[in-house]
């Protein structure tokens, strides 16, 4: 490879992004995630010869966000709340909208030592989130994935955190060992399989289908959860569900039918959206 400058690099990048039609924000972003270089570090050592194994490094992540792979799988990490978490192709990425079910649960929930547990964690951000903001809650997380609880092990880790991780399908490790919480939140697969025309390209060769996609128009997992709530949640214990925009009216209707002391509530997301259906279980 012929010897150039960051300064060079990245020009040639945002030009081969903008050729591919995609946003030119990688070009700088990926010398922060892969070496630590940021704008200032930049400004001041842009035209410092790049390392043949580092151009390398960089031309071949480049390639990769050319080809359509999401810039979080291609540097391994995503940010969520303030904090970088790990995340791998076994992990569905983190969005934005997520960080607004963790505010409603700490502006909600008292750090009292209440027994809360986060189903089907993928990479941890909720749960491990509010582990590191309480001191007295005890954190369960659940995932039926072995690969993506070994990325919220790493990302508990990298937090400082040291919650209870278990293995299995929704409800199935609590109700295995008799343990009854009182809060469940859960972010589950809740993408129709009906609306996998309406997901983009990048999502559907990307990201787990185990992580999206869920039976019963996207409602399954959640139905199941509803129709548990007696055998893991204690009386007047709380349920926070992350849903889809088109998902909080059938879902509250469910809940109230098979439990009709509830009173569901959905919260809208920054984008106006139903995001977040919650309520108190009361039998």
């Amino acid at each position: 490879m012929p010897p150039y400058s960051y300064r060079e690099m990245v020009k040639e990048a945002k030009a081969s992004l903008n050729v591919s039609g995609g946003e030119t924000r990688p070009a700088m972003l990926l010398l922060e995630d892969l070496f630590g270089m940021g704008t200032a570090d930049f400004l001041l050592d842009g035209d410092r010869e790049v390392p043949p194994s580092e151009q390398d490094r960089y031309k071949r992540a480049l390639a990769r966000i050319i080809n359509g792979e999401p810039y979080q799988y291609v540097v391994g990490s995503a940010w969520f709340y303030g904090e970088k978490f790990k995340v791998s192709k076994e992990t569905l990425i983190p969005r934005n909208e997520t960080e607004e079910l963790v505010e409603l649960v700490l502006e909600l929930e008292q750090d009292d030592g209440r027994k809360v547990v986060d189903i089907g964690c993928g990479t941890g951000v909720i749960g491990l989130t509010l582990a590191a903001a309480w001191h007295d809650n005890e954190v369960i997380l659940t995932d039926v994935s072995g690969a993506a609880l070994e990325i919220t092990k790493e990302n508990a880790r990298t937090l400082g955190v040291v919650p209870k991780i278990m293995q299995g399908s929704l409800f199935e490790p609590l109700m295995a060992k008799s343990m009854k919480v009182d809060c469940v939140i859960s972010n589950p697969p809740y993408i129709g399989y009906n609306e996998m025309d309406d997901m983009g390209d990048s999502v559907i060769n990307h990201e787990p289908a185990l992580a999206l996609f869920a039976e019963d128009e996207g409602l399954g997992l959640y139905k199941s959860m509803i129709d548990q709530l007696e055998h893991v949640l204690h009386p007047g214990g709380m349920v926070y569900f992350e849903i889809g925009w088109k998902q909080g009216a059938a879902l509250a209707d469910y809940a109230t039918a098979r439990w009709p002391k509830v009173m569901p509530q959905v919260k809208k997301d920054m984008n106006g959206n139903d995001r977040i259906l919650y309520f108190r279980w009361e039998v």
